[in-house]
């Protein structure tokens, strides 16, 4: 065969194992859907929320969608909904009341958060992303991030 055809068969390898491993890291972002949602909500601290609560009261939606992408990591269609939700006069979620409608264990998540937080504040975010990991099964990535957004 010539030097071409070996190229051109090296080029359909290469497009094959990048593909499957697109499809294996989209596979398992899903499943951990409800942890991430937990983690992104615990985000929101209480300076923020009363921010949120006050853009949206001055009729400052984009500032306000802003702000809470900022604050959780959140895309721009889950900011939006949550935002006008607020507009219309429901609360923001918060990590406990996402836990209940969803069937997650609620006091996990009241004591992890705090343990989480004192563990990055004093400079300890490897094992900040190490307890996450055990107690939710979040990916390395995914645990890394929700740590950052805390």
């Amino acid at each position: 065969m010539p030097t071409w055809g070996w190229f051109i068969v090296a080029l359909v390898l290469v497009d094959a194992a990048v593909l499957a491993a697109w499809l294996l890291a989209r596979r398992s972002s899903g499943r951990n859907l409800a942890t991430t949602t937990q983690m992104m909500l615990a985000g929101l601290d209480d300076h923020a929320r009363d921010e949120i609560y006050r853009l949206v009261g001055q009729k400052k939606q984009i500032h306000a969608i802003k702000l809470f992408r900022e604050r959780t990591g959140a895309g721009l269609k889950e900011a939006k909904d949550i935002v006008e939700s607020v507009g219309r006069g429901e609360p923001l979620p918060t990590p406990g009341a996402y836990a209940q409608t969803t069937g997650l264990d609620t006091g996990a998540w009241e004591d992890i958060i705090p343990k989480l937080r004192t563990l990055k504040s004093e400079g300890r975010t490897i094992a900040a992303i190490k307890l996450l990991r055990a107690r939710t099964g979040l990916s390395l990535r995914e645990a890394k991030e929700a740590v950052d957004r805390l």
